[in-house]
């Protein structure tokens, strides 16, 4: 039980870290503000939101999944998996990566982009 409380803690804390941020790579990202929320078109937006509620979906799953497992290399073996399925998620949604964690930075700074995004949606 101790090592799936543990193990649940540690999907939880990975996926909602991944979620705005699906991966982060070792090369330096752009500040935020490199690209003006203004410039973030709808169809890009909207394939944010596409790539948001499935990795939203694939979280739900994963942490489903991970409260019946009481195995470390299991639970890591889950958060693979969800992690990889995140990143399949946007790239299938027709962003980069980069792009993504892009869309997800400004949405924390913008109140503008985030009207946008709920507009959408």
């Amino acid at each position: 039980m101790k090592k799936t409380l543990t193990a649940s803690a540690l999907l939880s804390a990975l996926l909602l870290a991944t979620a705005p941020a699906i991966a982060q790579t070792d090369a330096a990202m752009p500040p935020a503000a490199a690209q003006p929320a203004a410039s973030i078109d709808d169809a890009q937006l909207e394939q944010f939101a596409t790539a948001l509620d499935k990795i939203n979906r694939l979280q739900e799953e994963a942490m489903a999944k991970l409260s019946q497992v009481e195995d470390e290399q299991q639970a890591q073996a889950i958060q693979q998996e969800a992690n990889e399925s995140m990143v399949d998620a946007v790239t299938e949604s027709g962003l980069s990566l980069e792009d993504y964690n892009l869309i997800a930075n400004q949405l924390q700074t913008s109140p503008e982009l985030q009207q946008r995004l709920e507009a959408l949606r």
